[in-house]
């Protein structure tokens, strides 16, 4: 069984290592997309720059099995699917996370789910959990909702602490169901 030997190693849980964005918006338009991913230093995606051949394309995901999935949203590698119907604990711990700390408010607008992001960046990453079954569902001032691959769970929530500009991080402490 692991040890903790240091309270120290917790500033660094779940943390993800680089987020490129470019703030100002002039060059992507405010516009962020979920391309690659890296998880337990295996690497999923695609680089669209590294085939010019048509045939070499990669085969999108179809993601009409999930009621949440944003259609907009388009991926390339099955591998990252194919780890998360086998419930891969390193790809879960992944989504949700990405699924659990952040600032976005969600919506209900005309029976479907709308996130409210401040930054694309954040609206990006979840908008990928959300596609592969980390559906972000509601916070309320006590509770963070989640519908993890169909089922909803509701985590307590105990902290909050604001990204900051000296920290360069958000955190969230839950208690989790």
């Amino acid at each position: 069984p692991a040890k903790a030997r240091s309270t120290a190693l917790n500033e660094e849980l779940g943390q993800i290592k680089y987020v490129f964005s470019d703030k100002t918006g002039t060059l992507t338009q405010n516009v962020m997309v979920f391309l690659k991913g890296s998880i337990n230093s295996i690497q999923y995606g695609h680089d669209p720059a590294a085939d010019t051949d048509f045939e070499k394309q990669p085969k999108l995901i179809d993601f009409s099995w999930n009621e949440f999935a944003d259609p907009k949203f388009k991926y390339p590698d099955e591998r990252l699917l194919e780890a998360v119907q086998a419930r891969d604990p390193s790809v879960d711990m992944f989504f949700k996370v990405l699924s659990l700390c952040h600032t976005v408010m969600s919506e209900q607008e005309e029976g479907k789910l709308v996130y409210q992001a401040q930054s694309p960046d954040e609206e990006a990453l979840l908008t990928a959990a959300r596609n592969f079954g980390y559906v972000y569902l509601r916070r309320t001032q006590k509770t963070v909702t989640l519908s993890l691959l169909g089922s909803e769970e509701e985590y307590e929530l105990l902290a909050l602490l604001d990204f900051d500009n000296v920290r360069k991080r958000m955190s969230i402490i839950l208690r989790c169901p």
